[in-house]
């Protein structure tokens, strides 16, 4: 058995170890090889799994079919478990596409459940699992909304989702580390239901703060922001030495971005446990 067909079926189980045992697995987004490269040694190099993150963006950039194919590419070469995961689809076409070609993970945007049960039927059918929106963090034009914490186990039980998504005060593309999370919140959301929630935007949030939501019920952390920057600066300082070849400086942002994921994994206490 190949490890992308091993690990394949695992992905909720590795997320429901993070939540029964206080830690969270880390989901990076990556765009490119380099990127996606360095989530996996990262995680290897930790001794941890992962989540693989492509988004919707991404796909736009460089196609939905070539992003699955590396990730696949990645996973079934890793040395510890892979979750392929498609973040932000805009619509359930290209989220039943991503399942289709062999994301485990699909993370649909918007809570109508009458979407998201069908959704969560293929998932399910092919051994992945559905990441539910309950709650809007903020991204772009999509303000921030949050609801009853007890309405939680209704709304899961009606999109048949597996994991949920919730506010507690982050935002996506945020530089800075001023966000300040709603952890009274995080206490009602995490007794509402047994599931692993989701914390979207974690760029934003101070490290201790993170650490703090492994601990009380976030399973599985996005962080996409802080990452880009450090590829980034490791990039523009090649450059600036006076790299040429592409080679050069995607291998030093690759390496930057590498340094940036092991950090979060252990912060996250993910760290030793694959």
């Amino acid at each position: 058995m190949s490890a992308a067909t091993r690990f394949r079926t695992d992905g909720m189980s590795v997320l429901r170890a993070a939540r029964a045992g206080g830690y969270a697995v880390a989901a990076f987004n990556a765009v490119n090889l380099e990127t996606a490269q360095a989530v996996v040694r990262a995680a290897s190099a930790q001794r941890a799994p992962v989540i693989l993150q492509i988004s919707q963006n991404a796909a736009r950039h460089a196609g939905l079919a070539h992003l699955a194919a590396l990730g696949l590419s990645l996973k079934a070469e890793a040395d510890v478990p892979v979750i392929l995961h498609f973040d932000h689809a805009e619509t359930p076409e290209v989220a039943l596409d991503a399942l289709r070609l062999g994301f485990e993970g699909v993370m649909l945007e918007g809570d109508d459940p009458a979407l998201l049960w069908p959704l969560a039927r293929m998932a399910h059918a092919g051994g992945g699992y559905l990441e539910a929106e309950y709650e809007v963090v903020e991204k772009g034009g999509r303000r921030g909304e949050r609801h009853d914490p007890a309405d939680l186990g209704r709304f899961a039980q009606d999109a048949h989702c597996d994991l949920l998504a919730v506010d507690l005060g982050s935002a996506h593309k945020h530089e800075h580390k001023d966000a300040q999370l709603d952890f009274a919140r995080l206490d009602a959301l995490a007794a509402a239901t047994p599931l692993p929630l989701v914390l979207h935007g974690a760029s934003s949030v101070p490290e201790a703060q993170l650490a703090q939501a492994a601990r009380s019920g976030v399973a599985k952390v996005n962080l996409a922001t802080d990452l880009t920057l450090a590829f980034t600066d490791a990039v523009r300082d090649a450059l600036g030495a006076g790299a040429k070849d592409p080679r050069a400086y995607l291998d030093a942002g690759r390496r930057a971005m590498q340094a940036r994921a092991e950090t979060y994994i252990a912060l996250l206490g993910g760290a030793g446990r694959a």
